[in-house]
């Protein structure tokens, strides 16, 4: 799906860098301003991803790799899940 207008991509990512920041942060930095760009890097997949309407389970696949590939952490499955379903709203906002 096209997002046609810049202001509507613009809210869209914020809104997901919040989600990222403030719910899932399995870094654990949402208290430390210097690192609030940490999860940039998985912007531009989730925006394609909520724009594309992808499914809440490749929501999570994704988020889920990063937790326990990318990051090396253990990731709580059920968190997770919550953060996955919390993106996929954000296709219904849009």
């Amino acid at each position: 799906m096209k997002v046609e207008h810049t202001n509507d991509a613009t809210l869209l990512l914020h809104a997901i860098h919040k989600i990222l920041l403030k719910e899932w942060d399995p870094l654990a930095i949402r208290s430390i301003p210097s690192m609030r760009d940490e999860y940039e890097d998985y912007l531009p997949k989730l925006f394609m991803m909520i724009c594309d309407k992808a499914d809440e389970s490749e929501i999570f696949e994704y988020l889920w790799r990063i937790e326990n590939k990318v990051m090396e952490k253990r990731g709580n499955r059920q968190h997770t899940l919550r953060i996955a379903s919390l993106l996929k709203d954000l296709q219904l906002k849009k």
